[in-house]
Order: structure tokens, then C-alpha cells, then sequence
């Protein structure tokens, strides 16, 4: 690292402001273009740019420089934005894994899984809301099975218990509400609505 560089590393990593904004106002600009070059969109390629500046402020103490401030930032942008497109595919998958209302338990869709993570992640979520509808009164569970894993709609439901419409929508609020309860703790709100969405 050249001695200019090393001088404005060492005075951002002393908290030096009128630094952080100079560096910020130089490459903030080329940055995005980088970064949109790997998300394609631009404001998520401002957002990744903005938290790469925020946490070298935030960690600025911490801060290793072995090659020059420039190739730094342009590698800790490339890094953010690969983690969001990690964090994309996940996302993406979880919703694919929510996204078959047929299947026997709890509705799994099949599913390409690429790494070990990913496989363990799905399990792990498989057995926590299977617990969590197996701990339902057995009306409600009933309820809740036919409705979300075979898309029964509620006067079919109805039909086939031998109950009232306005009965089965009771032991389905109920039931949603219990698993909301049961599952918050346990699951990111994102995954908790995809797994409750269009239950009425």
C-alpha cells in the first residue's frame, strides 16, 4: 500500500470523519457501478455499497489493509454482493420449500438442494413446524392439514367433518393462531407468512 493510502487508512481508522467522507465521495459512484455488475439492480447495488461504507466506519478500529484502500473496498463490495445473492438463493429456495400445498406432512416442494447447509437448513425446518402442527387439538390439526397440505377449501373441510362452515373457520383461526405462537420463535417472520399465507 502506497504511503498516501496508508496515511488516509490510518487516519479513518483513528475515526477521522472529514476521511470518511472523502472516501466515500470518491468511490461511492464506481462502487455501484461494481457492485450492479454482479445484482444487476441499482438500488440494491446502493444498498450493498452503503453498508460496505457503513461497517468499515463501524469497524474502522479493526480495519486490515494488506494491499491498497482502493482494492479493498472494491473487494468488500464484491464480498457484500455475493452474500446477497447467497442470501437470495436461499430465500428463493425456502419459498419453493413452502410452495407445494399437496404433499403428505407439511407441504414440502420438491426441492434441488445444492450444499450440505442447505439440506440441514430444510430438515431442520421440516421437523420444527411438523412439531408445532402435530401439537394442535386433532380438530384443529385436521383442519389445518386439509386446508394448507391438500387445499381443501372450507366448505369442503365442512363436508367431509361434518361441520359447520362457521365452525371449521374457528378451528382454523385458532390453529393459526397457535402455530404463529408456536412458530415465531423459531422461524424469520418472512418464513412464518409464506408458511400461513392463503390459509383463508
Amino acid at each position: 500500500m502506497d504511503s498516501e493510502l496508508n496515511y488516509i487508512a490510518n487516519k479513518l481508522k483513528k475515526g477521522d470523519e472529514e476521511t470518511y467522507v472523502f472516501l466515500f465521495r470518491t468511490y461511492y459512484v464506481p462502487l455501484c457501478a461494481y457492485a450492479r455488475r454482479y445484482v444487476g439492480r441499482k438500488e440494491i447495488a446502493e444498498e450493498i455499497v452503503s453498508e460496505t461504507f457503513f461497517n468499515i466506519w463501524r469497524n474502522r478500529t479493526s480495519l486490515e489493509i494488506h494491499s491498497s484502500l482502493k482494492a479493498y473496498l472494491f473487494q468488500a463490495v464484491c464480498n457484500n454482493s455475493l452474500n446477497y445473492l447467497r442470501k437470495l438463493k436461499n430465500e428463493e429456495l425456502l419459498e419453493d420449500f413452502f410452495s407445494n400445498t399437496a404433499t403428505e406432512n407439511i407441504g414440502l416442494a420438491a426441492t434441488s438442494l445444492e450444499t450440505p447447509f442447505e439440506s440441514l437448513l430444510l430438515k431442520d425446518l421440516s421437523e420444527t413446524i411438523t412439531k408445532s402442527v402435530n401439537l394442535l387439538p386433532p380438530q384443529q390439526q385436521a383442519v389445518f392439514r386439509l386446508k394448507r397440505y391438500e387445499n381443501k377449501k372450507i366448505s369442503e373441510i365442512a363436508e367431509m367433518m361434518g361441520l359447520s362452515v362457521k365452525t371449521v373457520e374457528m378451528h382454523l383461526s385458532r390453529a393459526l393462531a397457535s402455530l404463529r405462537k408456536n412458530l415465531e420463535a423459531h422461524l424469520p417472520g418472512f418464513l412464518l407468512s409464506l408458511f400461513l399465507k392463503n390459509i383463508f
